[in-house]
């Protein structure tokens, strides 16, 4: 997993890339991430934008219908408002500074994951 953060007094964008490798190599079932209080911008796989039939997302989930059958790369770009995080998980800002609590649920808070 690779992060990037664009840091921003009302909104912050995370661009987050992964390397794939599914666990049952040759089978193509739906591939679900967790994700809570989350703007998705965009994902694409392989460096290819999905159009919006390709996935679905929900409150708490994105799901990618078909992913590739074997190893993928896939970059997820969101929108999250540090600001107006006041549950300290995730990105958060205290006293004017930016943290992070960045365990499994925090780490929901910042972009999709598994």
């Amino acid at each position: 997993v690779d992060l990037e953060f664009q840091l921003g007094d009302e909104k912050t964008m995370v661009t987050s890339k992964i390397a794939v490798s599914p666990g049952n190599e040759g089978n193509s079932s739906p591939l679900t991430l967790h994700g809570c209080d989350l703007k998705l911008l965009s994902i694409k796989i392989n460096g290819t934008e999905l159009k919006s039939d390709k996935y679905t997302v929900d409150p708490r989930h994105l799901t990618i219908l078909t992913p590739p059958a074997g190893v993928f790369n896939m970059e997820i770009v969101t929108e999250i408002y540090p600001q107006l995080n006041t549950s300290l998980e995730g990105l958060y800002r205290s006293t004017g500074n930016f943290c992070t609590q960045c365990e499994a649920e925090g780490f929901r808070k910042i972009t999709y994951f598994q």
